[in-house]
């Protein structure tokens, strides 16, 4: 360190100049200052890498909870899970249910199938020893509800397993 006022080599840790006489304590603060409010590199990096940290657990959470249907926007992976119909007073009918597959397989309504999602519609197919029968119903998610529309204008709700209140 060097004084301000005469440019001599100052020994650390002394107040005064040897070659002026003036006090240098001022100089040695305003250094002491200056470093402080300087954010050492180390601890820039160390939030980068907590940062970097915390958005891998929670993709990772996520990845856990996402459960088939859950998140999902697909409609036929939406589907999968067991469904319960609702009955006209809102209560759930636990003896009507319906079980979705991922494989494109049902049983339910007493009988067993396919289902696919054919240009917005869920098309069910049953087949039987010597025929075989086709359904198709209009259909929508509102929430945790799933609500079938047939062709009369009768409108089944199902809820899904799961997410009953």
């Amino acid at each position: 360190m060097y004084c301000k006022y005469c440019g001599k080599k100052l020994d650390d840790g002394v107040s005064f100049c040897t070659g002026c006489g003036k006090p240098v304590q001022k100089q040695i603060i305003k250094s002491e200052l200056g470093s402080r409010n300087k954010k050492p590199k180390k601890t820039v990096t160390r939030n980068v890498i907590i940062a970097v940290v915390l958005l891998a657990i929670v993709c990772v959470v996520i990845g856990i909870f996402n459960k088939p249907g859950i998140i999902s926007l697909d409609p036929e992976k939406r589907l999968v899970g067991t469904w319960y119909e609702v009955d006209d007073d809102g209560s759930v009918d636990y003896d009507e249910d319906i079980q979705f597959f991922s494989d494109g397989t049902f049983i339910g309504f007493g009988e067993d199938g396919t289902y696919s999602v054919v240009d917005g519609q869920l098309v069910f197919r049953f087949q039987w020893a010597v025929s075989s029968f086709v359904y198709v119903y209009d259909f929508d998610f509102k929430g945790n509800e799933l609500h079938l529309f047939e062709e009369d204008g009768d409108e089944k709700v199902l809820q899904k397993e799961g997410t009953l209140f």
